[in-house]
């Protein structure tokens, strides 16, 4: 009896025993899982948060979001040749320098980069450090793509204010195409975003720098103009690069900073 007895109550002991390892072991697995989603909560968030947006403008015009990781977390089209442009490349969760590689080889072969063009390359950022190291990531891409596709296009890449992204952002356009309409409306007050949207940046520009006013360039737009050589398109493009910041290249402005003629 008293053999039973004990052996009674070292059962009980054990199941108690075994009791309290399955509710840590239970509480243990809880506690991972909770711990998994916190982190991945985390990560989710931190990766698909742009912390920079890369803008082109050379008719086509198309906007990279980049997450904190340099991958390129989704893209967007502006006018329908950027859509057409993304039809045929896949820029999603690759580092945003081959995506800008493939996006300048698909504008290369459509037949974008001509001397009569003009690459504008912009990019937002808060961050400092970051904003100085992709310009110069971008700058070469531009450079390396040109010469891959054995093309020379007058080039402007520079870095433009949080307030200038959110405005071009409202209009639907990218920042440089923004930059430029602002400019000529001062000159032609009765200029317009959406009257003057469907004009290339070189157009604005170009009709910014000889004061037309844009009622004169529209009636030019489409036509043929005669191709100017390489050195004029190169001093054409600094001298209305000039006029947009009020100052010499790479100086920059209040709007945009870290022009970069190529």
């Amino acid at each position: 009896m008293q053999n039973t007895t004990s052996y009674l109550k070292a059962e009980i002991r054990a199941g108690a025993r075994r009791r309290r390892q399955r509710l840590k072991r239970a509480a243990a697995c809880v506690v991972c899982l909770l711990l998994l989603f916190f982190f991945g909560g985390i990560f989710y968030r931190a990766y698909f948060t742009p912390v920079a947006y890369i803008d082109f403008d050379v008719n086509p015009s198309v906007e990279l979001l980049v997450n904190r990781f340099g991958k390129v977390i989704a893209s967007h089209a502006y006018n329908d040749e950027g859509q057409e442009i993304l039809k045929y490349i896949d820029v999603a969760y690759i580092s945003y320098r081959e995506a800008v590689g493939r996006l300048l080889t698909a504008m290369g072969q459509e037949g974008y980069f001509r001397e009569d063009a003009l690459l504008c390359v912009t990019l937002q950022t808060d961050e400092a450090g970051r904003e100085g190291d992709m310009l110069k990531v971008l700058q070469q891409a531009v450079a390396q793509s040109c010469r891959e596709q054995g093309c020379v296009i007058p080039s402007d890449v520079y870095a433009v204010t949080k307030e200038v992204k959110h405005c071009a952002t409202e209009k639907q356009l990218s920042p440089a195409k923004y930059l430029a309409i602002a400019e000529l409306i001062e000159i032609d007050p009765e200029a317009d975003f959406e009257a003057c949207r469907e004009h290339s940046v070189y157009e604005l520009r170009e009709m910014a720098g000889r004061g037309c006013g844009w009622q004169e360039g529209e009636k030019e737009h489409g036509e043929p103009t005669s191709q100017p050589n390489q050195e004029e398109v190169e001093d054409k493009t600094n001298q209305q690069g000039k006029e947009i910041t009020g100052e010499p290249a790479g100086k920059g402005n209040s709007h945009g900073h870290g022009h970069h003629h190529e």
